[in-house]
């Protein structure tokens, strides 16, 4: 009876160390499947560099480093589908892959990068520099984009404000500029891309402060509008169900190249009185289109004109923007084969005055002093 009562615990004793090593070998198993997972992610998105990998629409957050730590991955935000930024992101990340660290590019807008840069939601991406001087320009309705976490990594090539019209229909309303577009009280039918574009800021910007109007005012004097991507909007214009299509590019547009060969286009002139108000609040410039710039353009045309930058959080450290924009300059010319604007790339250039550089950006610009 005593040696029965005695072996029962001695029994459960060894059931439970049983019990405690098969929990451990649990433990290990998944620890170890984690690291699987991790590793096997980092593979994916090493190989895939950004060409087609894409963030969810609001990316977490990276938790907040310190300068000395150096993050896992980059995200690049681009711009809308089909357009220069778009090409030039999906170049640039597999470079930065290759050079920096595994990075992917998502499509953005010209102002939606300066927030979610802001906001820690990705680390670089294309924006204009109006954008920035327009953060500081005082007006209430630009307010929102005053940030506290952005720098400049680089200006990289000129931005041209394009307003481009059907020939027929520029010729049977007498239309020769913008403002004599604007006046027209018409079934016009006109475009540009969507809000939180740089082209959709741009001219909403020019249509205010500029010729005193605004979209609500332009559907009252008959206009429809539309705001879509760059290629579903030229594919309307050439087909004839858009008259008018309002957007910023470079310099050398392939798309507008294009366009001209399927339909006559006639590319309308802003008023230099117009380009002057909005140098001297925003920080924009006069760009002149030249004769064979374009086939359609056979005498100059002076339009708005900006600069495409890259911006980068302010809280990456230094010796990582210091590598991105190696990277940026020693592949210039892999990255002229896909937007031929990047040609402009200088560092005589890259870093305007009045404008925040980041020190790990302007370390590398200065070693060409």
């Amino acid at each position: 009876m005593g040696k029965a009562s005695l072996a029962k615990p001695q029994k459960r004793e060894k059931l439970m160390k049983h019990t405690t090593k098969i929990k451990e070998r649990q433990l290990i198993a998944k620890r170890a499947l984690k690291q699987m997972v991790l590793l096997l992610a980092a593979i994916i998105l090493s190989s895939v560099g950004g060409s087609s990998f894409a963030f969810a629409e609001s990316p977490t957050p990276q938790p907040k480093a310190s300068k000395a730590e150096r993050p896992a991955y980059l995200r690049f935000l681009s711009g809308p589908n089909g357009g220069q930024w778009f090409t030039a992101g999906e170049r640039f990340a597999p470079i930065l892959t290759r050079h920096v660290a595994p990075t992917t590019s998502r499509i953005g807008g010209g102002v939606a990068n300066i927030s979610a840069v802001d906001k820690r939601a990705a680390d670089l991406g294309f924006t204009l520099t109006c954008f920035l001087g327009a953060a500081k320009s005082g007006e209430h309705e630009y307010e929102f984009m005053a940030t506290t976490n952005v720098s400049l990594l680089a200006n990289v090539y000129p931005q041209v404000l394009y307003f481009l019209m059907r020939k027929e229909v520029a010729d049977k309303y007498g239309i020769t500029d913008v403002e004599s577009l604007l006046k027209q009280r018409a079934p016009l039918r006109f475009a540009s891309l969507k809000p939180g574009t740089a082209s959709e800021f741009i001219l909403n910007m020019l249509l205010k402060y500029g010729y005193d109007t605004n979209y609500d005012n332009l559907r009252e004097q008959g206009w429809s509008l539309e705001f879509n991507n760059y290629a579903e909007t030229a594919d309307n214009f050439v087909e004839g169900t858009l008259d008018c299509f309002a957007y910023t590019a470079g310099t050398e547009v392939p798309l507008i190249l294009a366009m001209e060969k399927h339909t006559n286009v006639t590319v309308l002139p802003v008023d230099q009185r117009v380009l002057d108000l909005l140098e001297k609040r925003f920080n924009t410039r006069t760009y002149t289109i030249q004769p064979g710039q374009y086939t359609s353009v056979t005498k100059p045309v002076t339009t708005l004109g900006d600069s495409t930058c890259i911006i980068v959080r302010k809280d990456l450290p230094d010796d990582i923007v210091f590598e991105i924009t190696k990277a940026l300059w020693e592949n210039k010319s892999s990255l002229v084969d896909a937007v031929k604007d990047i040609q402009a790339l200088s560092p005589k250039t890259a870093m305007p005055p009045g404008f925040d550089i980041h020190p790990g950006a302007k370390k590398f610009w200065e070693t060409f002093k």
